[in-house]
C-alpha cells in the first residue's frame, strides 16, 4: 500500500461529521423550471446513449480498471469549448 492509502485507513481519517448550523434552500420541482433550463440540467434518451457509448470507449481504454482512469490533467482541452476530451479520441492506440 502506498503511504497516501495508509493515511485514509487511519482513524483520524474514518469518522464524518455534521454542522449544527444548517440553512435550509428549497428546491424547485422539476415542473417549475423553463424548457431551457430543463435542457440544461437534465439529458434525453439519445444524450444519455452517446455518453454511455462514449465512456464504454474511454473506460475500455483504461482496462476496465477504475484505479487507471485517465485523469484530468492528462486529458486534452478543446481550445473552442474547454471541454475535456479523453486521449483515446486520439490516438486510437492509446493504453492508460
Amino acid at each position: 500500500r502506498t503511504k497516501k492509502e495508509e493515511e485514509m485507513k487511519s482513524p483520524e481519517f474514518r469518522h464524518i461529521s455534521f454542522d449544527d448550523s444548517v440553512r435550509v434552500v428549497p428546491i424547485p420541482m422539476r415542473s417549475e423550471f423553463s424548457d431551457r433550463i430543463k435542457t440544461r440540467i437534465w439529458s434525453n434518451a439519445c444524450e444519455i446513449h452517446e455518453n454511455a457509448a462514449r465512456n464504454s470507449v474511454e473506460f475500455a481504454a483504461e482496462g476496465w480498471d477504475w484505479r487507471q482512469v485517465t485523469e484530468d490533467d492528462k486529458m486534452y482541452v478543446c481550445c473552442i469549448t474547454g471541454e475535456l476530451i479523453h486521449p483515446v479520441h486520439y490516438n486510437v492506440e492509446y493504453q492508460g
